[in-house]
This record gives C-alpha cells, sequence and structure tokens, in this order.
C-alpha cells in the first residue's frame, strides 16, 4: 500500500478530537433544557425507499438504491427530540415551521440551538408514526440525523453512523468522549463532531452496505440484523478507543516499524496487501527509511502467506516515469510523485516526511505524531473496520481477539504548506472536465468553465457545468458573489440546485486556478464522489483544464496502523479454513424476489470468492456441467466472443445467448438476445479449487415479475479431462477370448461405486430422459457409441416389450454383428441389457460424465464362457471393463448386416479386434455363396 502525504491516508481521516472531554454516568441530566432560540434547518431527506414500502422497484442492481430523494413527505414525517446524558429521549423539540421545496428538500424551523444531542427523526412511511416516550430510546424505524448544521442531510449511512454513537451512549450510560461538546456545545467543537461522524458514515457506507439489502425490509428490520449490530458496534469501539489513546514516541515507533493492513477486490483479482514502515535514524537527518510491501492474492490455492513484493530504501531505490500515478504542485511546476514516503526529520514527538520524489527545500512535506492504545482482549474486526482494510475479516473468526504484547497507533499528519494535488495527466485524461452538454470535449481554457449571471441555467439542460460525481454538476457564476452552485440528480432524472457554494480566483506558482469547497451536504449526496477531501481546484496543463484536490495547511488527517505483535497476530488469526464451509447454501431460495434479497443471499452464502475477469476467461470453452436430483445433465458453455451454450442431456438447445461479467463480479447470462429483460445472475459465492465445483447464487430474472434465486452447482471440465476409471478392470486374453482376470458381479459393483466421482450430492448415472428422449417418440432414439471401438454402437429404441425396452448391439467393423437386444434401467441408474438369443449380458454404470461424454465401467457375462469346462466361469462371473461413450442419434449408426462366426477356427482372424465384444479372436465365416443359376 502506497501512500503519499496521506492521500491514500485521508480515506480515514476526520477522526481527532480537538478535545475530549471527561464526565461520568452520574452527571446532572442538563443538556437538554429547551434554549429560547429557533435555528432553521434545511434538510434533504436522501434515503433508499426499499426500507418502507413493500412494493418491488424497477430492476437495478443494489448499489443505486441506497439513495433516493423523498419527495412527497409531509409535516407529519418530521420530528425533533434532544437526548439526555444517557441516550434516551429527554424532551421533544418544538417545530414551529415546516416546507418542502418540491425535490426532497424541506425547510424546518426548530426551537434548539445546533448541537449533538438534538436528533432530527423522519419516518418516510405513507401513514407517518413518530410517536415517542420520555425515558425510552429513539424508535428504530426512524430516520435520524444530529442537528449539527443548518444544512444537512438525512441519509441511510447518516442515520447508521448516529445509531451506533448513541447505542454507545446508552451502553456507557454517558456520552464519554463527546461529554465536553455534550455539555458546551461549542459551534467549532461541534462541527469537528460532525466531520468525524461523517467519517464513520462513509466507513459504514462502505463496508456494511454491500452486504445486506434493503428491499422488503423496513429501517427497524435491518436495525436488527446481527450484521448491522457488530459492524456499528465494532465500527464505534474502533473510534473510541482510538480517540482515547496515549501520546506515543514517534521515533520509536518509525525505529520498531508500524504496518498498515489493506485489502483489494474487484473484478481485477482480490487479496490483502500490507506495508511496513521503518526509519533507522536516531533523530538525525541521515538516517534512511524503508517501506517493505508484501502481498498475497486469493486467486490461487495458497492458503494466507504474504510474499514481499517490493522494499523502498529512501536512499538507493530509484524511480521511473512509469512509477508516477500523481501530480504536486512546487515553485517548478509539477511535479510527479511516486507514492513513497520518506522521513527527514524524526523526534520523539514529531516527524517531517515527504514523498520520495521531492525534497525538503520544496515544502511539500508533512508532520506526524502519534498515539497510541492496547489491543490485548479487543475483537480483531473492530480495528480492521476501515473501508481499505475490511475486507481482510472474512478471513478471520468473529470473535478472534488481540492478545498480550498487541498495539496499536494512531497517527495524525498535517500539511506544512497547502498543496496541490493533481491525476498523473501525461498520457491520459483521467482528471479531464468537460460541459456536461458535451461530453466527449474537454474544456481547453479554464474561463471557459464560468458562466456569465445572465445566463445562468434554470433547467439542467442550459447548465454550462461539469460533472463532479455520476449525479453532481457545478455550475461556476462570474457574478461579484463568486457563486457555485450544484445541481444534484437525486429523484429519477430530475436536477435540481441542492446548495450554493463559492469559488474563487488563486495563482499559486505561476498557475491561475479556479478553488472551490464541495459543501459537505453535497459531498454526502453524491454518488461516488471521486476525492477524499471536499476542497478542489480547477487548473488548465498539457491543453485541458483538468480537475484536482487541494490538501489545506494545518488541516489534520489520520489512519492507523498496528505494531510488529498485532501485525503478527493478525496472520496468525486469518486463514481461509475460517471461511464458511464448502456446500449448497439455499438462504434467499425462492420465487418473487429482488435484488435486495439476492444481495442478502450471496452475502450469507458468501466465501471467499467473486468472478473476475481472468477466472471468467478461465473458464471460456470450459465444459460447466449440473446434475439435477433426477439426474439430468445440464451443460454450460462460456466462449470467449461472449457467446454462450447451453446444453441438456449432451443436446444443444439452439439460440443467440450473450454472457458478460457486470461491474460487481456477476456473470449476466442472457439466454436469447431478442428478450435483454430475461437473464440470469450467477455470482460464484464459494470454489473448491481441488474438485473444480462452483457454488453460485442465482438470480432469474423473468418476465412475469416472479424472479427467482436459487442454488446451482456446477463442476467445471476441461474439453478433454474425461477419463475412464480403469481400476480392477480384467483385461484380456486373446489367446482363450475370455479375460485375463475373472471378476464376479459383486467385485464390480463395489468397485463402479468406487469409480463414481459423486460431487454434492451429484449422483451422475442413467436416465430414461438420457437414453431414449422423448417416450414414443422413435425418431429421437438414441444410441450409445463407444470410444475404446468407435464402430460399436449400443442401438437404443424406447419401444417396450414386457419388462425391457428393444434394442441392438452391432459392430460395423471386423466380423461385422447385429444382435437384438432388450434393455431396461435398473433403480441404481446401470444400463443393464441382454441378447434376445441369450449369448450375452452387461451390465454399464456412468461413473463420470463432462457433459458430453460419459466415463463407464461396464460387467459384461458371456454364455460361452460359462458352458467352456476350461474356464469354469459361473452365472455371477465376467469381465470388468471401463471406457468412455458418446450419446449419438440411433438413426446414425449403420444397418450392420450379421456376419456369422467360423464353429472352430484353428487360427485367429488377421488383425482380431481386442476389447469386450463377441468375436474376438474369432474368425469370420466366408460370405454366403451366390445361388446357383436355375438349370
Amino acid at each position: 500500500m502506497r501512500a503519499y502525504l496521506g492521500y491514500y491516508l485521508a480515506a480515514v481521516c476526520c477522526l481527532l478530537l480537538s478535545a475530549c472531554g471527561g464526565g461520568g454516568k452520574d452527571e446532572p441530566v442538563a443538556a437538554g433544557e429547551a434554549a429560547p432560540v429557533s435555528t432553521k434547518f434545511t434538510i434533504t431527506v436522501d434515503t433508499p425507499t426499499d426500507l418502507f414500502t413493500a412494493q418491488t422497484a424497477d430492476f437495478s442492481l443494489i448499489s443505486t438504491a441506497y439513495a433516493e430523494a423523498q419527495t412527497s413527505l409531509t409535516e407529519g414525517s418530521f420530528a425533533a427530540v434532544w437526548l439526555d446524558s444517557t441516550g434516551k429521549i429527554l424532551e421533544r423539540i418544538d417545530i414551529t415551521s415546516w416546507q418542502t421545496l418540491g425535490n426532497g428538500t424541506y425547510v424546518i424551523e426548530a426551537g434548539t440551538r445546533i448541537r449533538i444531542n438534538a436528533v432530527l427523526l423522519v419516518d418516510q412511511s405513507p401513514v407517518p408514526d413518530i410517536t415517542v416516550t420520555i425515558g425510552d430510546t429513539i424508535p428504530p424505524h426512524l430516520y435520524m440525523v444530529p442537528l449539527t448544521e443548518e444544512r444537512i442531510a438525512v441519509s441511510l449511512k447518516s442515520s447508521l453512523a448516529y445509531y451506533a454513537l448513541v447505542q454507545r451512549v446508552l451502553l456507557d450510560e454517558s456520552w464519554g468522549i463527546f461529554e465536553e461538546i455534550f455539555f458546551s456545545p461549542a459551534r467549532s467543537k461541534v462541527f469537528l463532531f460532525q466531520q468525524e461522524l461523517n467519517a464513520i458514515a462513509d466507513d459504514l457506507e462502505a463496508t456494511l452496505l454491500p452486504k445486506v439489502g434493503l428491499q422488503n425490509m423496513r429501517l427497524s428490520n435491518l436495525l436488527s440484523l446481527s450484521i448491522v449490530q457488530n459492524m456499528t458496534k465494532g465500527r464505534m469501539e474502533r473510534f473510541v478507543t482510538e480517540q482515547t489513546s496515549a501520546e506515543a514516541n514517534i521515533q520509536a515507533i518509525l525505529n520498531d516499524g508500524y504496518w498498515k493492513i489493506g485489502s483489494f477486490s474487484s473484478n481485477s483479482g482480490s487479496g490483502i496487501l500490507t506495508d511496513q514502515m521503518v526509519y533507522s535514524g536516531q533523530g538525525s537527518e541521515t538516517g534512511e527509511t524503508t517501506i517493505s510491501e508484501y502481498r498475497w492474492d486469493k486467486n490461487g490455492v495458497e492458503d494466507i502467506s504474504l510474499t514481499e513484493v517490493f522494499t523502498y530504501l529512501s536512499g538507493t531505490t530509484s524511480f521511473g516515469s512509469d512509477d508516477i500515478t500523481h501530480q504536486v504542485l512546487t515553485s517548478n511546476g509539477w511535479v510527479g510523485l511516486f507514492d513513497y514516503l520518506k522521513v527527514e526529520v524524526a523526534t520523539a514527538k514529531t516527524v517531517l516526511l515527504t514523498d520520495a520524489a521531492l525534497d525538503k527545500d520544496d515544502e511539500t512535506g508533512v508532520t506526524m505524531d502519534a498515539k497510541v492504545y492496547p489491543l490485548v482482549d479487543k475483537k480483531i474486526h473492530d480495528f480492521l473496520s476501515g473501508k481499505d482494510n475490511h475486507y481482510v475479516t472474512r478471513y478471520i473468526p468473529d470473535d478472534a481477539t488481540f492478545q498480550a504484547g498487541a498495539f496499536g497507533f494512531y497517527f495524525t499528519w498535517r500539511p506544512e504548506n497547502e498543496r496541490y494535488l493533481l491525476c498523473d495527466n501525461r498520457n491520459n485524461t483521467a482528471c479531464r472536465i468537460s460541459p456536461v452538454s458535451l461530453p466527449d470535449t474537454g474544456y481547453t481554457e479554464i474561463a471557459s468553465v464560468l458562466t456569465d449571471p445572465s445566463d445562468a441555467a434554470n433547467t439542467i439542460d442550459e447548465v454550462n457545468g461539469f460533472k463532479l460525481s455520476d449525479n453532481v454538476i457545478v455550475e461556476l457564476i462570474s457574478d461579484n458573489f463568486f457563486t457555485a452552485r450544484y445541481w444534484v440528480n437525486i429523484a429519477a432524472d430530475n436536477w435540481n440546485v441542492q446548495d450554493i457554494g463559492t469559488w474563487a480566483p488563486i495563482n499559486v506558482a505561476g498557475k491561475a486556478m479556479f478553488r472551490f469547497e464541495v459543501p459537505a451536504v453535497i459531498k454526502q449526496l453524491s454518488d461516488n464522489y471521486p476525492f477524499d477531501q471536499r476542497s478542489l481546484f480547477l487548473v488548465e496543463d498539457r491543453g485541458f483544464v483538468h480537475i484536482g484536490e487541494s490538501l489545506l495547511d494545518n488541516e489534520t488527517f489520520h489512519f492507523s496502523g498496528f505494531d510488529n505483535v498485532a501485525k503478527q497476530q493478525i496472520f496468525e488469526a486469518a486463514s481461509r479454513d475460517n471461511l464458511p464451509p464448502f456446500g449448497v447454501c439455499n438462504f434467499g431460495n425462492g420465487f418473487g424476489a429482488n435484488m435486495s434479497q439476492y444481495l442478502n443471499a450471496v452475502t450469507e452464502c458468501g466465501g471467499d470468492e467473486r468472478f473476475t475477469s481472468q477466472a471468467a476467461s478461465a473458464l471460456a470453452d470450459q465444459h460447466l456441467v449440473q446434475i439435477s436430483e433426477q439426474g439430468d445433465i445440464s451443460t454450460i458453455i462460456l466462449r470467449s466472443d461472449n457467446s454462450w451454450e447451453q446444453y441438456k442431456n449432451t443436446l444443444l438447445e439452439a439460440a443467440n445467448r450473450q454472457w458478460t461479467l457486470t461491474d460487481e463480479g456477476y456473470l449476466q447470462l442472457t439466454p436469447n438476445t431478442s428478450s435483454p429483460d430475461i437473464f440470469d445472475y450467477w455470482s460464484l459465492t464459494s470454489l473448491d479449487r481441488a474438485r473444480g465445483i462452483l457454488a453460485i447464487k442465482v438470480y432469474s430474472a423473468l418476465t412475469d415479475s416472479s424472479d427467482q434465486i436459487s442454488t446451482l452447482m456446477t463442476k467445471e471440465y476441461a474439453p478433454d479431462q474425461l477419463a475412464a476409471c480403469t481400476s480392477q478392470d480384467s483385461g484380456w486374453d486373446q489367446a482363450t477370448t475370455s479375460p485375463i482376470t475373472k471378476k464376479t458381479l459383486a467385485q464390480y459393483q463395489e468397485q463402479s461405486q468406487l469409480c463414481k466421482v459423486i460431487w454434492e450430492q451429484r449422483n451422475p448415472r442413467f436416465t430414461e430422459t438420457l437414453l431414449i428422449g422423448q417416450t414414443g417418440n422413435t425418431s429421437d432414439d438414441k444410441a450409445l457409441q463407444f470410444a475404446g471401438d468407435n464402430s460399436r454402437y449400443l442401438k437404443l429404441s424406447d419401444n417396450f416389450e414386457g419388462d425391457f425396452f428393444t434394442g441392438n448391439y452391432i459392430d460395423e467393423d471386423g466380423c461385422k454383428f447385429n444382435i437384438p437386444v432388450r434393455w431396461k434401467l435398473e433403480g441404481d441408474g446401470t444400463l443393464y441389457y441382454e441378447a434376445v438369443d441369450g449369448s450375452l449380458n452387461e451390465r454399464i454404470t456412468m461413473t463420470d460424465t463432462d457433459g458430453f461424454r460419459f466415463a463407464i465401467k461396464a460387467f459384461n457375462h458371456q454364455t460361452r464362457w460359462q458352458t467352456d469346462e476350461t474356464l469354469q466361469f459361473a452365472a455371477d462371473d465376467g469381465e470388468v471393463w471401463s471406457d468412455i461413450v458418446s450419446l449419438v442419434s440411433a438413426s446414425s449408426v449403420p444397418n450392420v448386416i450379421h456376419q456369422e462366426l467360423l464353429d472352430n477356427p484353428e487360427t485367429p482372424a488377421e488383425g482380431p479386434i481386442a476389447g469386450t465384444i463377441l468375436n474376438d479372436g474369432l474368425e469370420c465365416a466366408p460370405p454366403a455363396p451366390p445361388p446357383e443359376p436355375a438349370p
């Protein structure tokens, strides 16, 4: 994991309290006294509709369903209360006025100052019920957000964050580290409180929400889930622990080395990253910084085992231009960054660092200090609760705790000067901005981004602005107030100005820029906000206008680390053995499903896997075989051109089929491209690599709205993988035209079961559907063709006589034969047939299948062996043999005329056919002479 001055580390920023007051459980209840003031609050309600209605929404992936502007709320949907010193409801706050702006935004006036225990409650049900009882806790069906700012957004993640805080206050019966702000709500401290709560909300959004579905649930149902309880409680435990940590000797920490732990998971692959930073200096400027990076890719078969992939040494490691990922503005212009920190100076209290690409004279350093806290007896999961490392917890038992000697670190760094970060735009357009009306044409002059006041847009179609994220457009007005308008789409295609900010022209190191700060509420409403910070800038560079991120002087950022002992304990606890056991998981299966239920099912049944680009490519041309309880065999083949084929009982079902890999790691299989609304999602929930078996959760989108969730187990076969199981085969003696080793029927039955490849209770066996097709339809009759001698066929008819079907045993080579037989299926799926003339009988057991061919184990008994006094075969003695057979159309079998054998041949015929056929080693009788002409 690489980091430039906290560009990476700032993802977990804003967790520092500027003051942590005391206070205990016996403090008097004083914070809830009504203030003789009224404050106007502008509130956007941006919450998922699915959490209060049973109505099935239009089909969409769950990632788009966390928020939806609630435009039809009424005055009765809102209430406000004060919480007392133990987290319970103290008193209701009067809301003296209410109005709606018609776009999911509402304005209220409430009789309170801004404070952390004044809570807005929202019930978005069609018939709202906000009945609160003094002395009780907040009802779980209500969204909640503290009234800490005049402009706020009510969202699912903000409700979860405040819920986590209130649950901790209820547990402690105290506001703990927030006690001082609770009693003395200075505005600056309340602002910092909200920043910290927002950071917790961001982590919960990244780690919790992707694991739970929302549709057809109520908020109270969501809050009752154990996963929600555990993750909100754990995230708050980490936060409180970090805030109550003690000042540490950071130089000593660097001398020993500290660890950061992260993870990655995408369609490109998944795994674990960790790095250690060590500084060998003792307060001098001659020390060396070492950053050692380790990695584990889960896509192989190995258990978690970190491998060193790179070591950076500040004194010797050199980089090339390909290593640059970002740029920073210095007095010498834009300088590429190599994303590795180096220590310039270290003391016991503070450290000065900068990027490997920069010099101390560039004035682009940061100062860093640290706090330390013991981890003994604390849950490992709780301290891997950030969006960058929570993935690791899937390998760690839920109840695993740190042992003695483990410590965590809470680092704080501050830029020495303002600095401006830009993407590496030398070879790409990653941070160009474009007019929303011309998304493929980038702005080329910074002035063209501005809009004259007379041209300020009335509708989204008139906006001269650029996209900040998927649903946010920024419009900069060149008026005397330097107005920045933020258009947000939070309800279908309904764009509205949700907030007003300002922008400023600045000049830094000879570069003309426009700087602006995104309002906090806009960042909360933004889908896929692409930056860590809200301070942004625009600049012309390389012929285009680019957007970058400002790191501000004196602004504090934070990240967490572990000492050597804690890191070791984490990876001692981490193992694939801690994943859910491989097997069938039926959670969530049924009709009337929706994507939220599907996500819940995938989460509940999920182990260590997802489909990646590499995994999907590796599946190309492989046979994905499924066997039903009834023995029906279905096979899917994904082709590299994104088509796919479906076979049922080895027969191709012709259709124009397409597959694709979604951003969520699902395979989307469309059976007919002319009906794109009918498709399946496949989510890989677990994988048995040793056996090549995939456990898959399937979402079937159907036309009649009765969508289905099901479980699918499929076994992967390479096209040439199937092999016969030859164990205990009899062998063949050409001289005696009989088996080398006589076997009994009981021996055959035992060995055929040992050879059977039964996986997850999927038993390969012959069925009437497989062998005869549609009963009564002779046009689809089948035949088995033997790979060991592909001139031989067992032709099967569905004509029924007595207890048997009829058929023929045919060989078109050598001494041709065509023997009428009768056949049937035994209870275990064994195919039994016997010659009508009584000359032989045989049993064939399917032991494995790749969906096209069948591995078989067979037992053959011939009456000539039983009547031969030298062989002395009993009625249950015979030959055990193995082969691969294919299913072909009976109409393709040649019409063979039976050729008789010589009764007592003295020598075998030329080139006798080896194997189990009736005439091995025997000579053919001469063709019948033509009839003599009539006298």
